[in-house]
């Protein structure tokens, strides 16, 4: 079987979430993805380190598997030699830093294209090439409280940005899914082109909808806590034991809703008369909710929900996601990594191909694993490589 990328390089020059994101994701699917850092190992390596004194973090064990890892010093005019080498070999570059850093370390799109004319370079940012905020810093919590999402979070006056890096990761998916879009567009044409995607456009793309609201509406939203803003009840709900997120949007289940907890008399409650309304009186009918859930454990109540046909989940710490039994058969694989006690268990690859199944083939590499067999391949003799490494280069 043929991996569906199987013959694509990439170079893979970013680093921390949205970068790499990008490119797991191609490796994923076969493609030859050479992660280069500076010669010592990159700054990310290591962030949310393991207890095992693991060559890598989580974070980069997450994001680095299936790749091959290579060392350039691309700060140095020999390093951007090495690198143009490459460039010749591959199909995509990326890069995730400010213009002017990416700049300053070569990997500007017009100069890479007078080397290799169809490179396909994906330049990713936190707020895009051009414009005032262009060469600022920036991380996924910076585009999280600027996209307005934040504001409309968490409780009334506590606004509440998400702890996991869910914009960095978003723009790395758009990143990829441009990067194979370019790649179409070369096969047809034999263009190569620049893409760019950046944090806070992500981030603003997910709650257009309610910039919509507020430009239309002058709705002026505040945080609701866990409950929904676009109908009820839809909300996290103690039972007698735990917690469970219960949603019904739109009439229909509204009154199986009801009917459910035997609050019928309640379908013709003008507060909830429409899904607009039973938003705004949300707390009210969280409240209700509550005081049936407050009868049943979550054992019970998921049932009950489920043969009414009612959305629900219990909530879990991430040791029950780990250990939910839907989740270990249809969603984790577990991979030795060398240098780590256990199995790691990698979710798999988040889309599913019927004939071209992407898979997870091997952990990260270490620090310039892969750094001879890469050279070589790119036509450097033992001699030059040596040379390099002797200089710091590689």
């Amino acid at each position: 079987m043929t991996d569906i990328l199987e013959g694509i390089r990439v170079l893979d020059v970013t680093r921390f979430v949205a970068g790499p994101a990008a490119t797991v994701l191609l490796a994923d699917l076969g493609a030859d993805v050479i992660r280069i850092e500076s010669p010592g190992g990159a700054d990310d390596r290591t962030t949310l380190p393991f207890k095992e004194g693991f060559h890598g973090g989580v974070g980069f064990t997450q994001l680095g598997r299936n790749k091959r890892g290579l060392t350039i010093d691309l700060a140095s005019e020999k390093g951007r030699a090495v690198f143009d080498r490459l460039l010749v070999t591959a199909d995509i570059v990326f890069a995730n830093l400010p213009r002017r850093t990416a700049g300053a370390l070569g990997l500007d799109y017009d100069r890479m294209r007078a080397i290799k004319p169809d490179i396909i370079f994906v330049h990713m940012t936190t707020f895009g090439s051009d414009g005032p905020y262009a060469d600022r810093l920036g991380f996924d919590a910076i585009a999280q409280v600027m996209s307005g999402l934040t504001y409309i979070s968490g409780d009334p006056g506590k606004p509440m940005k998400h702890n996991s890096a869910w914009v960095d990761m978003s723009t790395g998916f758009l990143a990829a899914y441009g990067a194979l879009a370019a790649l179409r567009h070369r096969d047809r044409t034999g263009e190569g082109q620049k893409v760019e995607a950046n944090l806070l456009q992500t981030a603003m793309t997910v709650g257009n909808y309610f910039l919509f609201d507020q430009h239309f509406n002058a709705t002026n939203r505040i945080g609701t806590g866990n409950r929904a803003q676009s109908g009820g009840p839809a909300d996290l709900i103690q039972t007698k034991d735990g917690w469970v997120y219960m949603v019904a949007l739109g009439d229909p289940m509204f009154r199986r809703f009801m009917r459910m907890i035997g609050r019928e008399e309640l379908l013709g409650d003008p507060r909830f008369a429409n899904d607009e309304l039973r938003a705004e009186n949300g707390a009210a009918l969280s409240e209700i909710v509550t005081e049936w859930a407050r009868h049943h454990t979550n054992a019970e109540i998921l049932p009950i929900l489920e043969a009414n046909r009612i959305p629900a989940g219990p909530l879990l710490t991430p040791q029950e996601a780990l250990d939910d039994p839907h989740v270990r058969d249809q969603f984790i694989v577990e991979v030795p990594v060398e240098g780590l006690s256990k199995p790691v268990p990698y979710v798999k690859p988040p889309v599913a191909f019927s004939r071209t199944p992407a898979a997870i083939r091997k952990g990260p590499p270490r620090v310039g694993e892969d750094s001879d067999a890469v050279l070589t391949e790119a036509g450097f003799s033992t001699e030059e490589i040596a040379a390099l490494r002797a200089e710091g280069v590689v």
